[in-house]
This record gives C-alpha cells, sequence and structure tokens, in this order.
C-alpha cells in the first residue's frame, strides 16, 4: 500500500490528559501538525482542576478534527483508557498523552507498519526520553524487526522489569474488544497488562525511529521506584498473564517460571538497595514486609 492509499485511511488519536495544561498545548500542536491528516484528535480530560478545559474547548473551535471531552469524575488511568476507546470511531486508534511531543511522521509509520503487517494487533517504536529542559537524556530502542512475533515478545515482557512498549501505541480497535477492555483493577499499569493480553493473540509492529519525545513525570508521580503498591501491581500483571500463557497447564516450575522468579527477586532487591541508599527508611521497611507477604509467582 503506498502512501497515498494510506492517506484514505482514517485515524483516531485520542489524548490522554489530566492537570496538565501548562504542557499539553505542544502536544496538541504536534499531533494536528502531522503528516497524515486523515484524523480525529479526541481529548479525553479526565476531569482535569487546572485550564485544560479552556485548551480543549479553543482547539475544539479552532480545528475541526479535534473534539474535547471532560470526564464528569475522576475514573483513573485505566477508566480513561476505555472511555477514549469508546470514543474512537476508527479501527486505527492511537493512543498518546499529554505533555510528550510527536513527531510528524508518527502516525503515517505506524499506519505503515500496521497496514504491512496485518498479523500486528498495534503498532509501538523507540523513543527518547527528555530532561526538565527539553534535552534528550536518553534514547529507548530494541533490536526487533518490524514485525515481533506476540509470544516470543510476551515471554520476554514476562522476564523483564521494563515493558519494552510504552503506553503510547497505535492499536486496531477490534483487537482490544475482542481481548476486552483495559482491566480497571489495574490502576496505573493497566496498558502492560493489555500489551501482554494482545500479544498471546497477536503479533506486534515495530517502527525503530525515536518518534516520540516523553517529557519527564511529576516527581510526586506514583509510578516511581519505592511505591510498592506499583510492585505489587506489576508482579500481579505478571503472574495473572503467565497463567493466561499456561491456558490451564500446571507450569510454574518451567524455564519461563525460573527466569521470571530470578528477575523479580533481583528486582525486589534493587528497589531495597535503592531505599537504604536515600535513607528512605519507612519505604524499606515496606518493602520487607511486601517480601515477606508477597510470593514471587502465586499459583492461580
Amino acid at each position: 500500500m503506498t502512501d497515498s492509499d494510506l492517506a484514505g485511511i482514517f485515524v483516531s488519536v485520542c489524548l490522554l490528559t489530566y492537570n496538565r495544561a501548562a504542557s499539553l498545548r505542544r502536544s496538541i500542536d504536534s499531533l494536528l501538525s502531522q503528516s497524515h491528516t486523515n484524523l480525529e484528535l479526541i481529548i479525553n480530560d479526565n476531569c482535569s482542576s487546572d485550564y485544560t478545559e479552556n485548551l480543549g474547548r479553543e482547539y475544539e473551535r479552532r480545528d475541526r478534527r479535534v473534539r474535547y471531552f471532560r470526564n464528569s469524575k475522576n475514573v483513573g488511568y485505566t477508566g480513561n483508557q476505555n472511555l477514549a476507546l469508546e470514543r474512537a470511531s476508527s479501527e486505527y486508534v492511537a493512543l498518546v498523552h499529554d505533555g510528550d511531543i510527536y513527531d510528524s511522521n508518527l502516525l503515517l509509520k505506524w499506519l505503515r507498519a500496521l497496514q504491512r503487517h496485518s498479523s500486528a494487533a498495534l503498532a509501538f517504536n523507540a523513543l527518547n526520553r527528555l530532561d526538565e529542559h527539553g534535552i534528550v537524556v536518553r534514547t529507548y530502542t530494541h533490536p526487533y524487526k518490524e514485525l515481533v512475533p506476540g509470544r516470543a515478545l510476551f515471554e520476554e515482557m514476562l522476564c523483564r522489569p521494563d515493558s519494552p512498549i510504552f503506553g503510547i501505541v497505535m492499536v486496531r480497535k477490534s483487537k482490544i474488544l475482542e481481548a476486552g477492555h483495559f482491566d480497571v483493577s489495574f490502576v496505573w499499569l493497566s496498558d502492560v497488562d493489555m500489551w501482554l493480553r494482545l500479544l498471546l493473540r497477536s503479533d506486534a509492529a515495530y517502527v525503530s525511529e525515536a518518534l516520540i519525545s516523553i517529557a519527564p513525570r511529576e516527581k510526586a508521580h506514583p509510578v516511581r521506584i519505592g511505591n510498592w503498591d506499583i510492585m505489587l501491581e506489576r508482579e500481579s500483571i505478571y503472574n495473572k498473564n503467565f497463567h493466561r500463557h499456561l491456558d490451564g497447564r500446571s507450569a510454574v516450575g518451567s524455564d519461563l517460571a525460573r527466569r521470571m522468579k530470578r528477575m523479580l527477586a533481583r528486582e525486589r532487591l534493587i528497589w531495597m538497595l535503592w531505599c537504604l541508599r536515600r535513607g528512605r527508611v519507612g519505604a524499606f521497611l515496606n518493602g520487607v514486609k511486601y517480601c515477606i507477604q508477597q510470593p514471587l509467582l502465586r499459583r492461580e
């Protein structure tokens, strides 16, 4: 399919936002400046208390492609993802976040990859991480080919503490509906659970260019080292998907289980040492309690 053919494909871009009005404009501007212009931009405001609504209404008046929605109450990150998906009109849905900056060819290159690989449920890519001054401090790349086998990536993700797929992707909406909505029992990492569920059913497409620049999150953001609630959520996601992978078979002693346990034990130790080195006594004691109470891999 040529780029002129791709131009006829309508894309829903779902911009998830909450209380980041100060950095929201740059995200909106970069999304409305995409080389692929056949789109709707859904600004999904999770009941912000700043001037996000004013910005959303302003862009809605300026550009007919913009649709602004303000949730009547804060439904959490997971709930906001589900509402955004429900509001999306297209089969091709880009899930993007407030404050980040998007290369003008991002949508086009995601679409190319998905069109070339019909077995892929989602497309993701390399990305840059910015510091508070907008300087690139790290680039996240992976040695994947453009088509990544789903089961292989699934097993890789269960054995590493970080997800190579960030929460910014293009997905086929029908594939998410087949797998079920984002799981609201997971407050902050439901996207990781969703990618794992999709990878059990489908492949992924990877774009090796760093087309997204991720802005630093607030220091008090809950997804950070030392917050043992995040560790519990992440391990719960790994545990649940490990058992999904087994499909009723008993293989807790399998090679995959052993690799998972080693990774989880190492990550717990890293967190404990981090707390000690920074004098976070309370967090360290919470970690001790956590490690005593939570097995590395639970039976279901």
